[in-house]
């Protein structure tokens, strides 16, 4: 079975991009795209996709929010964050709140696809759980 995932980025050429990375071995499938803050809570709550992969940087309601929303409401939607700077405070943050790892956006498609991999494997994590 597919890791299903649901693409959050603002820009669509990168949204397009990283669709065509991931379904490119034909074991990750893209449920969903948002180009918002919003429609990716409102996206992922319907879909429930396995795997969220989340620009932190997002009109209307930044990732951040989006983090602390899916893993409130979704919690085993696993979340990969993804930013145009080297990991930094902000990605920390995203970290702490719930996210499972990091894409710097100028890495490589394998790394992408290695990530989403990974996180979709990982173990649903509930809050309150140790």
């Amino acid at each position: 079975m597919a890791c299903r995932v649901y693409i959050a980025d603002d820009v669509e050429a990168l949204r397009v991009l990283w669709r065509q990375f991931l379904e490119e071995d034909g074991d990750l499938e893209v449920v969903g795209e948002a180009a918002d803050g919003r429609e990716a809570i409102a996206g992922v709550a319907e879909t429930r996709p396995d795997v969220l992969l989340l620009d932190l940087s997002m009109p209307n309601v930044d990732g951040l929010e989006v983090i602390r929303t899916v893993t409130r409401q979704t919690p085993e939607t696993k979340i990969v964050v993804a930013s145009g700077f080297s990991e930094s405070r902000l990605g920390a943050l995203a970290l702490d709140l719930g996210a499972v790892s990091y894409f710097e956006k100028g890495g490589t498609a394998a790394r992408l696809r290695e990530l989403v991999r990974e996180a979709c494997a990982a173990p649903t994590h509930r809050f309150g759980d140790s």
